[in-house]
């Protein structure tokens, strides 16, 4: 479990439900990581200081379709964004945990660099994106 307020700059939304996950899940037609359902179930996407975006369920469906990830990072998830042109990945797998980031304009995992080992972690020790 996560602790949000200890977080600094963090702005949260309304936690999402079982059904709106469910529904994101059916109209990428993946499913998300276990780690990234967990936030979710605590607030449907937050910004951190404005540098770090992770998307709540309607986001990342249209960012995911808008991105064309099935087509560019097949077996990937875009999860959120550096508000700099780079994204934030996920594998499509229950038990992932790593985070990858990537050019938006390259949008190809071999391209990818590991942002972290374990999601949870890092957002809860503040989403730091080290240029």
């Amino acid at each position: 479990m996560l602790n949000l307020p200890q977080i600094p700059n963090l702005h949260v939304n309304k936690p999402a439900s079982d059904i709106h996950i469910k529904e994101a899940e059916s109209q990428l037609n993946m499913v998300l990581p276990h780690a990234y359902k967990e936030l979710l179930k605590q607030t449907n996407g937050c910004s951190v200081g404005g540098d770090v975006l992770l998307y709540g369920t309607e986001d990342m469906v249209e960012r995911n379709a808008t991105w064309e990830i099935q087509q560019y990072a097949s077996g990937y998830a875009a999860i959120g964004d550096d508000g700099g042109g780079r994204v934030l990945l996920m594998r499509q797998a229950e038990e992932e945990k790593k985070v990858w980031i990537v050019d938006a304009g390259v949008m190809d995992p071999q391209h990818a660099g590991l942002m972290t080992e374990n999601f949870l972690k890092w957002v809860s020790e503040g989403c730091n994106i080290e240029a």
